[in-house]
């Protein structure tokens, strides 16, 4: 849905921008306090295919797109799975909204790179509800994760992969 007396070319310009500060947030968050080698990793070409991303023309877009949204995925998993400190709930409880932010910037830029035009007829509720629903999922698994029980790194891997897994798919279903 574009703003009311932005120029097309303005709003193509605004989503690429926040695809790349997105991108650069979901990795900043995965990558402190405790960057360890393969998140930072993970991370740095997240962004990269995020650049890649915005800088991309309509046809290669949505490819590049997803390679980012995954990227940021397996940054965001691999952190919460290799560093134990106390912010990390809070940190994948913060990089939910900042990837549903990611997939929704990479969506309008896509359409408004096509000259498309979203028309939303739903409530602003009923529009928010998946993504609210998949914060509180992430919020759920976080919660588990940060027990004083140990869990195995391999369901915690699951849950936050299901966590992720569910953001992405309740947005991409709710615009189609």
């Amino acid at each position: 849905m574009m703003t009311a007396g932005v120029p097309r070319p303005v709003a193509r310009v605004l989503w690429r921008v926040v695809v790349v500060v997105t991108a650069g947030l979901c990795a900043l968050v995965s990558a402190l306090p405790d960057p360890s080698r393969p998140v930072v990793v993970a991370a740095v070409v997240a962004v990269v295919a995020a650049v890649v991303s915005s800088l991309s023309g309509a046809p290669g877009w949505r490819p590049a797109g997803d390679a980012t949204v995954a990227l940021v995925a397996v940054a965001v998993l691999l952190a919460a799975a290799l560093d134990d400190s106390d912010l990390r709930p809070v940190q994948v409880v913060l990089a939910g909204p900042l990837v549903l932010l990611l997939v929704t910037a990479l969506d309008r830029g896509a359409t408004a790179e096509r000259g498309e035009v979203t028309v939303l007829r739903a409530s602003a509720a009923s529009r928010l509800a998946p993504a609210t629903a998949a914060t509180g999922a992430a919020v759920l698994v976080s919660v588990t994760a940060a027990q004083q029980v140990v869990p195995s790194v391999t369901l915690v891997l699951v849950g936050l992969a299901a966590a992720v897994a569910a953001m992405v798919v309740a947005t991409r279903a709710h615009r189609n």
